[in-house]
């Protein structure tokens, strides 16, 4: 079983790592409280992310009469829950506040020394020739160049990293949807910096493009194998691969961005949606810890 490691010896010279936005320190007894996590997941809303974090809970390790599943740690920046081996955190909207969620995850579980640790997305998206409802695991992330690589201006240099997610967990959520007989998509995710003029939308404050600009871009996308456009894939396969996690992402697609930009699904459709996303990533967790469900 291999630990999580870091790549930064600096770490190892402080007397106690502040992980100041998640509300522990390095002094504490991290291996009594992460030492046995197996999964993080991911995603953006803090009640989403509570609302998975309830279900997973109900279906596995569900809590004795009136405990609930509440948050632990900080809230002022983000919400984080654990139940039974796995994490669950809102990352809110966009690479930069994911990245700073993902070092102290990282080096949290690595002070605690949890070992084979899996990291998955669970994200909304627009999808770009798939219909709203449809479920997205990513392949390969691109940026808003189309280009395979996350960038990160350091020091005055750019740092240019590779976005590489797993293909193990890839495959195993694949899988994981056809054993629920429901059809998933495998695909390339363009991740992007900005929800309006990032995207090619035409509903922000400032559009500098016409809309046939628009569908020529996304229909070049669709042409490279894009599928799904949300903002944090690129960053996060890139981190997964520079450190040798095993990571995934798998989205629900809102939209066809074809078809137009306006999100209008019910929010009995978006339930659905997200429900199912919620049940591959279940099935697939179920079947790499070797659990049954109890609901």
């Amino acid at each position: 079983m291999s630990t999580v490691q870091l790549k930064n010896p600096h770490v190892a010279e402080l007397d106690v790592d502040h992980y100041y936005h998640l509300g522990f320190d390095s002094s504490m007894d991290l291996k009594e409280l992460f030492g046995g996590v197996r999964f993080v997941l991911y995603g953006g809303s803090n009640d989403r992310m509570l609302n998975i974090a309830e279900s997973f809970a109900a279906s596995f390790w569900p809590l004795p009469l009136g405990q609930k599943v509440t948050p632990i740690g900080s809230t002022t920046r983000y919400h984080m829950f654990k139940v039974g081996p796995i994490l669950f955190f809102a990352h809110g909207m966009g690479m930069p506040t994911f990245s700073i969620m993902l070092h102290e995850t990282t080096k949290l579980l690595a002070a605690a020394g949890a070992k084979d640790v899996i990291m998955i997305r669970i994200g909304t998206s627009g999808g770009v020739g798939v219909e709203g409802g449809s479920i997205v695991v990513t392949k390969n992330s691109v940026s808003g160049l189309l280009e395979p690589y996350y960038d990160i201006p350091s020091l005055g240099k750019v740092i240019r990293r590779p976005s590489v997610l797993d293909q193990d967990v890839h495959d195993g959520l694949l899988a994981a949807a056809a054993e629920l007989g429901l059809t998933a998509v495998s695909g390339t995710t363009m991740s992007v910096d900005c929800f309006y003029e990032g995207q090619g939308r035409l509903d922000g404050a400032i559009c500098h493009y016409e809309a046939a600009d628009k569908l020529a871009f996304l229909q070049k996308a669709s042409e490279a194998g894009v599928r799904n456009i949300e903002m944090e894939s690129l960053m996060f396969g890139a981190f997964c691969q520079e450190l040798g996690i095993k990571g995934g992402v798998i989205c629900t697609t809102l939209l066809n961005r074809l078809n137009g930009d306006q999100v209008t699904m019910t929010p009995e459709q978006y339930k659905a949606w997200v429900g199912g996303v919620v049940e591959v990533v279940k099935t697939y967790v179920a079947k790499t810890l070797g659990i049954t469900r109890k609901d």
